[in-house]
């Protein structure tokens, strides 16, 4: 755990207990901080090391930071109400990340962030390290809250993968690497506009240390502008480039497609710069398992595959997806975002039917009327099946994507849960109609 001693005698306030709360208060509570908590949701949930009360009983006046689930927002599209008296009484509102980094872990820290890839590439930058024998710690928007990781020391290497919010309350951020893989429009409604969500993934970069390393993707004018930006500051640049991919990514089906190349660009110049040979980052690549949820091949029969890349909750991604495979069924939709489909729009030939669900039903057929066949469907378990019957007419067989271009909370409870009951699906079409292939 990473405790901030330096935070000892203060009380705080705790905005949110899910995992990233829980962390923080453990953190803070073995560091002899006082704590008050509150969770909308959940305002009975027990608290061994501080007090569970409403946000309004507080002792504001006592109050050294508030620290703010990610989830929650403290500044748009309107603050919550707690965050917005913290504000009022210039009380600091800060992130999980902050305590966390409030502890002065002696270890090298790698920032890892962007619209899509950061998971993958955060996890394969950390599955690269560990094969190669190096200490490391990985965790904060992904896996492990940043405050329950052990400092791996300073041969180590702490590698946080940091959202836009999470970026927004973390002042003490000072990586030695920092690494920015692509912006386009996302979280929009929570930064007031693209000027805003380009900031805050711009802190990433401001933040590095006079000595460290800015890795920048290249497949959209925002991070080329940052690029440029950094070096005009005289910052060490990397240009994450698709002719940079290591080799080892060519053995991964995990790192299939041109996003993923990018993605394994940035990462082999992180272990690059962190000290790793050639030979030790092809092997780590060849040997990474991937992601949950993220272009994960979960069922195969015959010449059928399912993919799950629930993931892709936004244009971009599923673009991204839909490039990557050919004659694919493509099951999709959800809670839209901004972006809808533009993006996936010059890849739809790999496209054979769209089987669509959710509140963006109707508005993702309206778009793909004259590009490709696509059909509304009520649910999940229904477009799953009708794909499956009519990829098993095609004597090609073909790919069974989800990629659903949309959030998932019109129907699921995250991204997870929508991919998990997609894998379900998958292996059970396989079990009950494999005779079709025997």
């Amino acid at each position: 755990m990473l405790v901030p001693h330096i935070m000892s005698g203060q009380t705080v306030g705790v905005l949110g207990l899910g995992s990233s709360g829980m962390a923080a208060a453990a953190s803070l509570y073995a560091a002899g901080v006082t704590i008050f908590a509150h969770d909308d949701n959940k305002p009975d949930t027990p608290l061994a090391n501080g007090t569970v009360m409403a946000w309004q009983d507080w002792p504001w006046q006592d109050l050294d930071a508030l620290v703010i689930s990610p989830g929650i927002p403290h500044l748009h599209p309107a603050p919550h109400p707690a965050a917005a008296h913290a504000a009022a009484k210039n009380i600091e509102i800060i992130s999980e990340v902050e305590v966390a980094l409030r502890a002065a872990p002696q270890a090298r820290i790698v920032v890892i962030t962007g619209t899509n890839g950061k998971s993958t590439t955060t996890a394969l930058v950390g599955h690269c390290l560990q094969q190669a024998g190096m200490a490391v710690a990985v965790g904060g928007n992904i896996g492990r809250a940043a405050c329950s990781l052990d400092d791996p020391g300073p041969e180590g290497v702490i590698v946080l993968e940091l959202s836009s919010y999470q970026l927004e309350t973390t002042p003490a951020l000072s990586p030695t690497i920092a690494v920015v893989l692509n912006i386009t429009p996302d979280h929009l409604d929570r930064h007031a506009g693209m000027a805003g969500y380009v900031a805050a993934k711009t802190r990433a970069l401001s933040a590095l240390r006079a000595d460290g390393t800015a890795i920048l993707g290249q497949s959209d004018d925002h991070v080329k502008q940052l690029a440029n930006a950094c070096q005009d500051r005289g910052i060490r640049t990397l240009l994450a480039t698709l002719d940079k991919a290591p080799a080892g990514r060519e053995n991964c089906l995990a790192l299939r497609g041109d996003h993923n190349a990018e993605n394994a660009a940035a990462a082999g110049l992180v272990l690059h710069c962190l000290g790793l040979d050639v030979d030790q980052i092809d092997h780590g690549m060849a040997s990474f398992a991937g992601l949950p949820h993220r272009l994960q091949t979960v069922a195969t029969i015959g010449p059928i595959s399912f993919v799950n890349d629930s993931k892709a909750t936004n244009g971009t991604a599923a673009a991204k997806a839909v490039a990557a495979f050919s004659h694919i069924y493509w099951v999709a939709g959800g809670l839209a975002k901004e972006d809808g489909l533009d993006a996936v729009m010059p890849h739809i030939r790999n496209v054979e039917k769209a089987y669509l669900i959710g509140s963006s039903a109707a508005a993702f057929a309206e778009t793909l009327h004259g590009h490709c066949p696509a059909d509304i469907y009520n649910n999940l378990h229904d477009a799953t099946h009708a794909a499956f019957d009519d990829a098993k007419d095609n004597v090609n067989g073909g790919t069974i994507l989800l990629a659903p271009a949309a959030a998932s909370f019109d129907q699921f409870d995250n991204f997870g849960a929508r991919g998990d009951a997609f894998c379900q699906l998958a292996r059970q079409l396989c079990s009950q109609k494999g005779e079709a292939y025997a």
